[in-house]
């Protein structure tokens, strides 16, 4: 295999884990362009429409949310009675009521000024995020720090 195909497989390979790729769909890869050329140009019967719900993905082993009223009025009640971002960090810390949990390394939970008269709300944290428990650190966090310099 030559050393830049190589290096290209390596480069797909970290983006699919920056992407959150956790598992295979099959031991091959498969050509999905080819199988679209094919499609387009075999005319085929209509399909029945496929069932819209998904089908829920298994939870890991190690963690389980417990999604139970009382632990989320426990968590709502414990963030309201925080008084700073450290109590709050420290609710959030203890809550096991989010999925992201079973597979994250860290909480990520703030970065920056606590005085800040901003705060911005990221969607979901990404592998550097994760990685480094801090918010915004990744290529699209670098980004955004050059953007809100900028203004």
């Amino acid at each position: 295999m030559s050393s830049q195909h190589q290096s290209t497989r390596t480069d797909l390979l970290a983006w699919y884990l920056e992407m959150g790729v956790d598992a295979a769909v099959a031991d091959e890869p498969a050509d999905w362009f080819a199988r679209a050329a094919t499609a387009r140009r075999t005319p085929s019967k209509p399909q029945p429409a496929a069932p819209t719900a998904r089908p829920a993905r298994p939870q890991s082993p190690r963690f389980k949310p417990e999604t139970s009223p009382r632990s989320e009025a426990k968590a709502h009640g414990g963030a309201a009675q925080a008084a700073s971002l450290d109590e709050l960090r420290a609710v959030l810390q203890d809550f096991d009521g989010c999925s992201l949990k079973a597979t994250a390394k860290n909480l990520c939970f703030s970065r920056g000024s606590p005085d800040a008269r901003l705060m911005l709300v990221g969607e979901g944290p990404g592998r550097d995020e994760d990685l480094q428990g801090l918010p915004f650190v990744g290529r699209a966090g670098q980004l955004l720090d050059k953007m809100l310099a900028a203004i």
